[in-house]
């Protein structure tokens, strides 16, 4: 099969895996990915095919958010920890970037995943509202 036939397949593998939620989670981005290289295509040629075709046709990339929710955690947490604020503009910021793909809870979720894979902190009250961290679930 020529270079062009396998490129076309490629996208059409992409545009079938978001067809019904218009989202590519990490699973199948893995999937996705594993399927160009069999093919042989190279994972960085791949990788940029896979944003370009979901930037296009507005699919959301389940990565792409993470990367976007982990720049503006780091830029929050100079001194190490985020307050409660940044922790809801960054979900506000990610929620609108998932374009009604993913609920407000299910981004909080995410977004304390990723403080908690990166070792941030949150900055807690001890009065009123101090534990707003602690219930998300």
């Amino acid at each position: 099969m020529n270079l062009e036939k396998v490129k076309q397949r490629f996208v059409q593998e992409i545009k079938l895996r978001a067809y019904d939620d218009r989202y590519i989670d990490r699973d199948e981005e893995m999937e996705i990915l594993k399927t160009a290289v069999a093919e042989g295509l190279t994972v960085d040629f791949a990788r940029r095919a896979l944003r370009q075709v979901c930037e296009a046709n507005d699919y959301v990339l389940e990565s792409v958010l993470d990367e976007k929710a982990k720049e503006m955690l780091e830029q929050f947490a100079e001194d190490g920890q985020v307050d409660k604020k940044e922790f809801y503009d960054t979900v506000s910021v990610i929620a609108k970037a998932a374009k009604g793909r993913l609920k407000e809870d299910a981004v909080a979720k995410k977004v304390k995943r990723i403080m908690e894979d990166n070792e941030m902190k949150p900055r807690q009250g001890l009065f009123k509202g101090g534990s707003w961290y602690d219930e998300i679930a």
